[in-house]
């Protein structure tokens, strides 16, 4: 099997291994969901409950039990009396004829309720309890037990005599309270663990790009380089809690970014700059396949890399349907500097520069058009660009994503080469591959793609420190502080 079908198998039938980063930041991303999850588990239960619970009132009567004439003396010597009286008595209040008596009496169409006798252990005391489903109906069927059970013993209490210890009571609250705070909470977990283990499965079925493993093993393209996720951070405390709060640029001119940020987009440029003059190529277009992968950001910091290398680099926003560049740079376009203003009257826009940044020319525009280019206007592009050929070094396209407009497709016939951004976990394998198959059917060389916003989690850092603090690569960042410092290793 070719190394591109064997890439197209995998991304079909989701071949990968799990990656623990990716699934976490899915799972706290849909931190809603579970808790939505979880109260909606628990208010099921609760209602679930109510709704089955039937509340149950109990009214007890305790009697004392010994032969007639007896002293109180007398009662612990005769259990065998009480629990023989309480075996014959417990036989009566369960007899249909008692019943029926209990029924008549208290007018009731059934005896819908529950009668137990028991002897307190060690004692000659006996306990009679009547369960049934209302306080009242609990204290009368007590009542009327009591009363027709002596008269039905009369027979069986010859010699025996049965005080009333304790008389019923009216209940007060049932004897089976509807306790909800365990159920609910296991409840809620319940459903945390049910909507989190489904995040976790659409995670890791989803068939996106989640590792530079995945780049390899999905995508029909070489890669150029990985550019990990940097936090944009406020310029000074005043600015972060101020009314005029601004986070600071991605642009590799700014000194707050890190170390890592920087030396990513020298690597990429270095690679850029070798597949480019590989070929003697000098158009370089640059496009994604969704919004948001970051293709704007990276056109920027790879011309700005590609300046420090001391070429002089042409950057031109073509992405005419969101056009962001200038936003990015904080520039200021007027009518004359605006390219869709230029092509639109076919006249040569003027070319730009960045302030403190020598080498970068821009071309801006500034004006949406949510239109095509019609034919003219593209030839009017083309010998533009075949014109500012001989001025720079390299030309840097930026153009509209490739999965809701066919522009980069056009602008593809206009470059000698395309870049395609893909930020990590956004887009589906399928996709981006149909977008390298139409770069490649447009006959402009692919030269590769970016893996951008590739964050670090904590299982990635893990791994990463034992790779290289376990080898001999552990010791670069000691190097370049020497580097920095200007000094020597001893």
């Amino acid at each position: 099997m070719a190394d591109k079908d064997k890439k197209q198998f995998n991304s079909r039938f989701g071949l990968s291994v799990i990656d623990w980063d990716c699934l976490l930041r899915d799972l706290l991303h849909g931190w809603w969901m579970i808790l939505l999850g979880a109260l909606t588990a628990a208010l099921l239960m609760g209602g679930i409950r109510e709704l089955r619970y039937q509340p149950r009132y109990l009214s007890s009567t305790t009697f004392v039990i010994g032969r007639a004439g007896f002293s109180y003396q007398q009662i612990y010597d005769n259990l065998n009396q009480a629990e023989q009286t309480t075996k014959q008595y417990a036989q009566v209040v369960n007899s249909s004829i008692l019943r029926t008596r209990v029924c008549e009496e208290l007018g009731l169409s059934s005896f819908d309720a529950s009668v137990s006798v028991n002897t307190v252990k060690s004692t000659n005391l006996m306990v009679m309890s009547v369960t049934a489903d209302s306080p009242r109906k609990a204290f009368l069927i007590n009542r009327s037990v009591r009363k027709n059970a002596l008269d039905l013993m009369a027979f069986f209490l010859t010699g025996v005599t049965m005080m009333e210890l304790e008389e019923a009571q009216i209940p007060t609250s049932p004897m089976n309270p509807l306790r909800l705070s365990q159920d609910v909470r296991t409840a809620a977990i319940a459903g945390a663990l049910l909507i989190a283990a489904l995040l976790a499965l659409i995670s890791f079925r989803k068939d996106t790009i989640k590792n530079t493993e995945d780049v390899g093993r999905k995508v029909d393209t070489r890669l150029l380089g990985t550019i990990y996720f940097e936090k944009k951070r406020f310029n000074s405390r005043q600015q972060r809690f101020g009314k005029g709060k601004r986070k600071t640029s991605l642009l590799l001119t700014n000194p707050m970014l890190s170390f890592g940020f920087l030396e990513s987009y020298r690597m990429l440029a270095a690679r850029v700059r070798l597949a480019l003059d590989r070929g003697g190529k000098k158009v370089l277009m640059i496009t994604s396949v969704s919004e948001n992968e970051g293709k704007s950001t990276v056109s920027a910091n790879l011309a700005l890399a590609l300046a420090q290398e001391g070429k002089k680099v042409l950057l031109m926003d073509c992405d005419f349907r969101s056009p962001s560049l200038y936003k990015i740079f904080s520039a200021e376009v007027s009518e004359e500097e605006d390219l869709t203003n230029a092509i639109r009257s076919r006249r040569a826009p003027r070319v730009g520069g960045l302030k403190g940044t020598p080498g970068v020319f821009t071309v801006f525009s500034r004006r949406a058009r949510p239109k095509p280019w019609d034919v003219d206007s593209l030839s009017f592009l083309a010998e533009f660009l075949q014109e500012m050929r001989g001025y720079v070094d390299y030309i840097l396209i930026d153009t509209s994503p490739m999965a809701f407009v066919s522009d980069s497709e056009e602008y593809a016939a206009l470059a000698d080469a395309s870049l395609l951004v893909v930020r990590q976990d956004l887009m589906e394998a399928c996709y981006i591959n149909d977008a390298v198959d139409n770069l490649e059917d447009t006959g402009t060389e692919l030269i590769g793609c970016v893996f951008n916003g590739v964050r670090r989690g904590v299982v990635g850092r893990a791994r990463e420190r034992s790779h290289y603090h376990g080898s001999a690569y552990g010791n670069y960042s000691h190097y370049r502080k020497l580097a920095e410092s200007g000094g020597e290793r001893k």
